[in-house]
């Protein structure tokens, strides 16, 4: 495996997957208020995060298939995908994450505006309950 290979690899593994996650919900307030010319809008907030969600759905879809990996890191995000598929808990725990990097913005400076609040909220909550509820899901599950 190359570096580059090694390093996407371990981009999405314990506990880089959390770090890296909760740096992005660092950077979501200050990019996001730079894209928005509405300080306060709720819905351009929400319409901004669902695009990011979805970008970060589609970025490594699209360079999966665009860029020459080796058939160890293919079978690696494969069965990573299979997971992933199969206990969706992987799905909350990225919202998860995001919320404990939006959640500092709360707390100091400036603080979130409206539709940052409802997003750390929905983030935080929902994260929080999903991860809950599949670990639950999981445990009650023969191994």
């Amino acid at each position: 495996m190359k570096s580059l290979e090694r390093f996407l690899t371990d981009l999405d593994s314990w506990p880089w997957t959390a770090v890296w996650r909760v740096a992005l919900g660092l950077a979501i307030p200050p990019v996001f208020r730079a894209l928005s010319a509405d300080r306060d809008s709720v819905w351009i907030t929400l319409a901004l995060f669902t695009g990011l969600l979805v970008a970060l759905r589609l970025g490594p879809l699209v360079l999966r298939r665009a860029l020459p990996f080796s058939a160890e890191v293919k079978a690696t995000w494969a069965e990573r995908r299979f997971l992933a598929k199969r206990h969706d808990s992987y799905q909350w725990q990225k919202l998860f994450w995001i919320g404990l990097g939006l959640l500092p913005y709360a707390l100091i400076g400036d603080g979130l505006r409206t539709g940052e609040m409802l997003v750390t909220l929905i983030c935080l909550l929902g994260g929080g309950a999903g991860l809950f509820l599949w670990r639950r899901i999981d445990a009650a599950q023969p191994q």
